[in-house]
Parts: structure tokens; sequence; C-alpha cells
């Protein structure tokens, strides 16, 4: 049997076996910036359109020769193919649920890749034309599962298509190792700063601190290498730049000078948009310097690399996407055990901007526990031990017991680093993992909860019932362990927007299956005039939908209607600040257009907020119908 007839065969008999059948596809993709460092494709949409061209030859075929940027023309005369798509998460992953709605049945398809923008891109006022390429054509290999099938697909792109589609956004960067350079050790905690070597003056490209592993990534544009000191001109001579670095302790300490000219050797000149470094600290008195503590993130976001608009003047507190916090924050950076050579201690502290307020320290009862880190001890159990190094969690604020190590508190409330730090004593040695500790955002103000009694969908909240997101700053500060004259700044996050706000008395179209809920994150009310005037009755002649969407942080809501035929979409009013509400009116079709049959409208709000480590489920409400 030839590859065609067995790609059929699967087909006819997946079909033939449930019509109805749900088909799950999931996967992840990631892109490569060079052999030893990739990301995941974070927020991408993939789109999944029916075979239609060359199904054999695709199907068979590596995906890296299948790879095809598409042209807007091309997309859109795709569009007709079009089954199902969805946005990966942050870490590149996706989930399809396909079936009878999409009306698929286990044939190949093509998967695509739609992206308005490529991850960790610096912040920039320049806007990108939205790209779509084509990856593969493929027949997924389901297995039948107890509710449906199941097929996975992962991949990443090469680094030659991956770092292309970067450079039509502008995104440049650099990825690399520190190391010391007799014993090939790791250095971490020190700071990697990228120049490109210039006729008139070189260009600061940017920085960052080394992992625990010593990787460390620069993230950087075009215009930063394409600068001169004459307005009127505005070129890079040699197309990439030329590069050459500095490494040096977080307090200064040059480890590492490469001098100018380093940026016109062959293997550092006219580098593309993708470039890959190891570099090597000679070996000597300065090499090993102090690690030093330094509070960087808000969970995933670095807010000393433009993951937060934390500018004491102008910042917005948002994260790079626009998000504020809320809940349980998960405070990290880079943990050290020692300062000034002395066992380190730590708190933080925070203020409320948005009042003018002082900074206050940060008590226990406001902070979760979190793991800080694990003690390792090389302690085999036999001769042959598979696992010789045994590890316990350090957790920061837990209840102390055979599996977990709580670190030790002063009676004035500073956090004290463990010392432990001989992997091959009885004692072991403690791998700090970066975390500090987690935040309990809900303890820094009353939140006092939205009272929207009364208020129904396609109604605009009161001035009262408008609530807004409130400023932070946080803050680090060490010490050496009982020595309060030797306490310094480790970090500060000087904005931080944070809301907490709940809604209560947020009545669901108690007509239909709805009620009367507190606690609410946002709001997010829906509602049919027809149903409400007339409960239980049959829709005939006009269907009014209503719906009010509200929150500081809100997305981009939707109203969808499902039934034979759909789904069905609808054109929403214009957002307001804050919210959008209002009649929500079919976009393309009438009811007069639809089948006699029951029907499900469904509205989702998607809610801007996040714990900095993960994002609020959409808020969701539905009405069902009949009609005549």
């Amino acid at each position: 049997m030839n590859i065609l007839s067995r790609l059929q065969a699967v087909a006819r008999a997946a079909e033939k076996s449930n019509e109805m059948a749900e088909y799950i596809f999931k996967g992840s993709l990631c892109g490569f910036l060079c052999e030893e460092c990739r990301e995941p494709l974070a927020g991408v949409t993939v789109r999944l359109y029916q075979a239609t061209r060359q199904v054999v030859e695709r199907a068979s075929a590596d995906p890296k020769d299948t790879f095809e940027l598409l042209t807007s023309d091309a997309v859109a005369a795709k569009q007709n193919s079009l089954i199902a798509e969805v946005v990966a998460d942050a870490q590149g992953n996706f989930l399809f649920n396909l079936g009878g709605r999409e009306k698929y049945a286990g044939e190949p398809f093509e998967i695509d890749v739609y992206l308005t923008d490529v991850p960790d891109r610096k912040p920039t006022d320049r806007r990108y034309k939205p790209q779509q390429f084509s990856i593969t054509t493929i027949q997924p290999q389901w297995r039948q599962t107890d509710t449906g099938f199941v097929a996975a697909f992962q991949y990443c792109i090469p680094a030659r298509f991956w770092c292309f589609i970067r450079a039509h956004f502008g995104a440049w960067t650099i990825c690399g190792y520190v190391k010391i350079c007799d014993t090939s050790t790791p250095l971490a905690g020190v700071r990697v700063l990228a120049f490109d070597r210039d006729w008139l003056q070189d260009d600061a490209l940017g920085s960052a601190v080394t992992d625990a592993t010593g990787h460390f990534r620069i993230n950087y544009v075009a215009e930063d290498f394409k600068k001169t000191i004459f307005p009127a001109i505005h070129i890079e001579l040699f197309g990439g730049p030329d590069i050459y670095f500095r490494v040096e302790t977080l307090g200064g300490t040059v480890l590492l000078a490469e001098p100018p000219s380093r940026g016109r050797d062959n293997d550092r000149n006219n580098r593309g948009p993708c470039f890959c470094v190891d570099l090597c600290v000679p070996q000597g008195p300065s090499q090993n310097p102090q690690i030093l503590s330094a509070f960087t993130n808000l969970g995933g976001y670095d807010f000393t690399n433009g993951g937060v608009s934390s500018s004491p003047t102008t910042g917005t507190g948002l994260t790079s996407d626009n998000r504020a916090f809320y809940s349980n924050v998960r405070l990290n950076g880079i943990l050290a055990q020692t300062l000034n050579g002395q066992p380190l201690e730590y708190i933080f502290q925070v203020r409320d901007v948005t009042a003018g307020g002082a900074y206050t320290q940060v008590v226990l009862s406001q902070v979760s526990a979190v793991e800080i880190g694990k003690l390792e001890i090389y302690a085999p159990a036999f001769p042959g031990d598979p696992n010789p190094v045994k590890t316990t969690p350090v957790v920061v604020n837990a209840t102390p017991g055979p599996g977990v190590i709580v670190p030790s508190v002063t009676a004035d409330g500073w956090i004290q680093v463990p010392q432990q730090n001989d992997v091959f004593s009885a004692a072991g040695a403690f791998a700090a993992n970066g975390n500090m500790i987690g935040l309990i955002t809900t303890s820094l103000n009353a939140w006092t909860p939205v009272d929207l009694t009364g208020l129904s969908g396609g109604q605009g909240l009161t001035a009262a019932q408008f609530a807004s997101d409130r400023i932070y700053g946080i803050r680090m500060m060490v010490r050496e362990t009982g020595n309060p004259a030797s306490a310094i700044l480790a970090g500060e996050c000087a904005r931080a927007a944070i809301d907490n706000t709940l809604y209560n008395n947020e009545t669901h179209h108690p007509y239909w299956g709805g009620g009367t809920y507190n606690g609410e994150l946002g709001v997010y009310l829906l509602d049919i005039a027809e149903l409400k005037a007339a409960p239980c009755s049959k829709i005939t002649s006009s269907l009014t939908v209503n719906f009010t969407a509200a929150h500081p942080n809100l997305g981009a809501p939707s109203v969808t209607m499902t039934g034979p035929g759909g789904p069905y979409p609808f054109t929403l009013p214009a957002a307001v600040a804050g919210e959008q509400f209002g009649t929500a009116l079919p976009d393309g079709w009438t009811l007069g257009s639809i089948s006699p049959c029951a029907y499900i409208v469904a509205l989702t709000v998607p809610l801007l907020l996040t714990t900095g480590d993960s994002d609020p489920d959409p808020l969701y409400d539905q009405i069902a119908f009949c009609k005549m």
C-alpha cells in the first residue's frame, strides 16, 4: 500500500469509527536561536487548515523542507480552508478540541503559525506587519481513547528560519555562556555587557546577568547599533553589529574586558539577528567573585529588562503584555549565601505609591510558602545508586517536616539564607533557585469589593462601580546576619500595578439558570432581552443580545453563538476605558437565516491579570434559547 493509500485509509477508518468523535490535537512549538539556545513560541496563533495541496509529499517530508513564509494573499486564499485556531501559552503549548463543530473527522491538515510579534523582543515604538508561515502537512497518528482520539506534535523551528522571522520584527538577540577558562566551570551571577564596534562611536547593545548555569541572553533591536552622532545619518556601514563584550561582577569589578578591536574579528563582525557565544573568564584571584543577591523579577517578568513598566517617574506598573498583578506573586532573582563574606539575611519592603506612602517591611503573614532552593547531600544508598545526590526542598514560611527544610527567621523578620556549602559532608550544600518570597498581594490593601446591585447586561457601570489598579513599590534589602548597619538595597521595582478588587452582587440572568454571585474577578453579564421579558419563551422574530464586560485591565471580550450551521459571530460596540457594553449585533447573518433549533449564546471576557507565572482563565457566561 503506498503512502497516499495509507493516509486515505487512516482518515476513512477514523471517520467510520466515530463521525462525531472528539479529536484532541496537542503539542508545543519552539524556535532555535542557535544549537544551544531556543525559546518557546509564546502567544503565537496556531492555525489548522484542510490539506489541499501535495498531501503525500508534504505529509511525508521533513518540516524543515516544507517551511514556507506566506504572503497576505496566500493567507487570504486559505481562509475558507481554516479548521480551527488557538493561541499557544507562555511555554509554546497548544491544544485543539476538534470534532463535529469543526467538521473534522481525522484527515490530514496543514499547520500554520500566525504572529504579530516574537517573544522577548525589546520594547520599541515601532510597529511591524504580522506574519504567517506554514510548517508542514501531517496526518496525525490518532490514538483512540474512551472519549475520542488523541495525537501530539512537537516541533522546534530551525534557527535559519526562526531568526529570519525574528529579524522581520526587528528582534536581535545574543545567547551565551560565561565560564572559567581553565576549569569550564559556569560563572553565575555576573553581568555581561555587549557592545557594537563602530567607526565613530561604539554602541551599547544591552546587558544581562548569568543564571546558575552561566547562561545569559541579551535582547536588542536594530536601532541599538544603527546609531551615529549625526541625526541625519542612521546607518550601520557593515550590516550587522561587530560585537565585543565586558564581564563584571554586580558590584562593578571587571572580570573580562575585550578590546573594541575584537569586534572586527571574523567570528564577531557583521553578526546576524541571532548570535551565540561562549565567553571565558581567565583564571586568577578576580575571576571568582562573590555572588551578590539581586531582586530582578516578579514571577517570570524581569522588571530590570523591560518586563514591567517600572520607571519611578513614567512607569505604568503594567507588564510588557499590559497585565496587572494579583493574588500571590513570586519575587525572585539571584539569592546569594553571603554578603561581604558573612552569612546573609534578607527582607522585602513595599510602599503604596498610589497613596504616597513610605516603605514598610513585609511580615511573614504576608508571605506565601515558596521554595527558595534545595539542600543537596551526596549520600548513595548503595553502590551504583543511580541517584546518589539526595535533595530536600528549602521552603520559606512553611511547616517543617521530614521532607521540608524551613529557613530561620530573626525576631525582626529577616529571613536567613542557609549556609551549608559542602555537598559531600553530612550537612550538605544549599543550592538556591533564585526565589525569595511569595508576596500575598491581597494583604497590601483592603480591596473593598464593588457592589453591582441592579446592574444588568447591556448597561454601563456607574462611577462608584469603577475600580482602579493600585501602584506599589517593592524592594529587597540584604544585610550581614545580625548587623543592621550593613543593610543595603538589592533591587527595587519602583512601580508595579496590583489589583485584587472583587465584584459582589453580580446578577447573571436569573430567568435562565443564573443567579447572584459574589467574589467575581470581573464583570461579565449576558442577557437576552426577549427571554428577560418573557422567561422560557421561544425566539421568533427578534434576538437582542445585551452584554457588559468591565475591569480596570479588560482584555477583548467576544460574543459568539453555537448551533446548527455555526458558530455565529457578533459585532460588539466599541470599548471605553475599563468597560465594553451594549447590544451585540449579528455579524454577517440574520435571525431569519438560521434554522429552527436550540442555540447557545456565549460571552467570553479575558482579564489582563497575572501572578507573574500564570494568568486567570477568561470569564465565561452563556444562555440557551430555542428559535422557532
